[in-house]
């Protein structure tokens, strides 16, 4: 299956979690400017648990993905390093595997977070252009309940978006 990649801000993300927009006043933000920067940060914390921040590098697309995550036990937040970032999600089911007519491939811009529900499938990020680092959180332990599981109808191959 073929997907092309998407801007979260251009559908629902609700089914999934949240997108903050870390560079615009308002949307739960608390901000500060002075002559010599702007500052943003969460009027609330990004997760609801303790978490870890996690640093990854990844491929660019497109990429191909047999397998997608889910974790019942935290939130976890997808962070753009310096380019947007592309990952497959779809929403969080009682089925045992993600099924591919489910799953969308979202682009989440630079300056946004995107923070998934417990329970929603998941893939790694990958930079929209080249490969990548991008930044998570989420709460991490030894023998955390984290599962990654086969995409039933998959393999899902993203591409760039249609211009």
């Amino acid at each position: 299956m073929i997907l092309k990649a998407i801007d979260a801000r251009d559908i629902d993300f609700t089914p999934y979690g949240k997108l903050f927009n870390m560079r615009a006043e308002g949307d739960g933000l608390h901000y500060t400017r002075a002559a010599d920067y702007t500052d943003a940060c969460t009027a609330h914390p990004v997760i609801d648990t303790l978490a870890s921040l996690g640093y990854t590098k990844s491929s660019g697309v497109p990429f191909t993905a047999q397998q997608m995550e889910r974790h019942f036990h935290t939130q976890e937040a997808q962070i753009p390093e310096s380019q947007p970032i592309v990952f497959l999600v779809a929403p969080a089911t009682q089925a045992a595997r993600p099924q591919a007519k489910d799953v969308r491939a979202v682009i989440i811009p630079k300056g946004y977070i995107a923070v998934l529900e417990r329970g929603v499938w998941h893939s790694a990020s990958h930079g929209l252009y080249t490969e990548t680092y991008y930044y998570w959180m989420a709460n991490v332990h030894k023998g955390e309940p984290t599962e990654w599981q086969p995409i039933e109808g998959g393999p899902i191959t993203v591409e760039m978006p249609q211009e």
